[in-house]
């Protein structure tokens, strides 16, 4: 990604061997999200890998609103607050919060970053359903996000 993108997992820690993989895949997710925003690449590969089914779907279509409008991203992004509960040794469920007050969309011909004012919707709460591959890979199989949750206003 570009020098002007970047995202900060604080947290994600849990000296769980297991837990942390599954935290590091979900934090590799994260990061191919926006990498395909930056790139215009709503059929990237790094989505298809970290994700599946239906949030692989609202994963291209997100990146496809992006490319269809002239907008990227830009700025850092803080994740917080992970909550794992494993399921099975092959299934998992993830709440975390997101803190964008220091990042912002930008207009892809002119670079110029939108500027907001900081909100309660500048905080997001998301929960995810996450699924072990054959290859020892977390994919995200569901993810729902919620601006402005409590849980997560800062």
């Amino acid at each position: 990604m570009p020098s002007d993108v970047k995202n900060v997992f604080e947290g994600w820690e849990t000296g769980d061997a297991a837990k942390d993989a599954l935290l590091t895949d979900v934090s590799h997710r994260i990061n191919a999200t926006d990498a395909a925003i930056v790139a215009a690449d709503p059929e990237s590969e790094a989505l298809r890998f970290y994700y599946k089914g239906e949030a692989l779907a609202g994963a291209a279509t997100w990146v496809k609103g992006y490319v269809d409008e002239g907008r990227s991203i830009t700025g850092t992004v803080r994740f917080y607050d992970p909550d794992l509960v494993m399921v099975d040794k092959d299934t998992a469920a993830l709440a975390y919060c997101a803190d964008e007050s220091k990042a912002s969309d930008m207009d892809r011909k002119t670079g110029k970053a939108d500027k907001t004012p900081v909100t309660r919707d500048s905080y997001v709460a998301y929960n995810s359903r996450l699924e072990k591959g054959e290859d020892g890979v977390w994919r995200t199989a569901v993810l729902e996000s919620e601006r402005g949750n409590a849980k997560c206003v800062r």
